[in-house]
């Protein structure tokens, strides 16, 4: 897997970070990289050859850099599941094939959504885009799964809203696995993340 810097992709071509290839993307922290993680994984896996499988992710979760230990539920909030290195690595087991690493700052903090998901169509030439359907980007968080959505089809890129992934009848979340984890609860985190604890 090929990994790019977020800072570096703007004065690149786009045949020196896609192989002048479209790209099916998806974006996220994917913290633990998790089984509702994976599923957007698939999506944009499914999409190859004809399609680059991307990713863009975060080195650190931002909720850790901006809100460090006083976020809503408590220190083990600010926590991350997987470190970054194991994050990549499971990123490339799972077929992705182009990562773009975003080092959250107070200059990144402050792009709205809108150029955002501008700099990703101008650098990253996505043709298909797959989000989770609580996805969030911009200052402020001011650009919804919807509205990100809505942009991509106005630039005529396919999206897709992927459903969460279900386990005794509540979403798999990062905040679900932090939780079970805080409480020892090992073999519920390791169904929730999909692979042994």
């Amino acid at each position: 897997m090929r990994r790019i810097n977020w800072d570096e992709l703007s004065g690149l071509g786009q045949e020196a970070v896609t192989g002048g290839k479209k790209t099916a993307l998806s974006v996220g922290v994917f913290d633990g990289l998790h089984r509702g993680h994976q599923a957007l994984i698939a999506k944009i896996t499914a999409k190859a050859p004809e399609l680059l499988p991307a990713v863009v992710t975060f080195r650190q979760n931002p909720k850790v850099l901006v809100r460090g230990k006083t976020v809503p539920g408590g220190e083990a909030e600010a926590v991350e599941i997987i470190g970054f290195e194991e994050k990549m690595a499971l990123l490339d087991n799972l077929g992705v094939a182009l990562c773009v690493i975003i080092d959250f700052s107070e200059q990144f903090s402050r792009i709205d959504g809108r150029a955002f998901f501008e700099a990703l169509n101008r650098n990253l030439h996505p043709a298909y885009v797959a989000l989770g359907a609580n996805f969030h980007c911009g200052y402020r968080r001011d650009t919804d799964a919807q509205g990100f959505k809505a942009l991509a089809e106005g630039s005529g890129v396919e999206a897709e809203l992927v459903a969460p992934v279900l386990e005794g009848g509540l979403p798999v979340s990062s905040s679900r696995i932090r939780s079970a984890l805080e409480a020892g609860r090992t073999g519920e985190a390791a169904l929730l993340l999909g692979r042994a604890g």
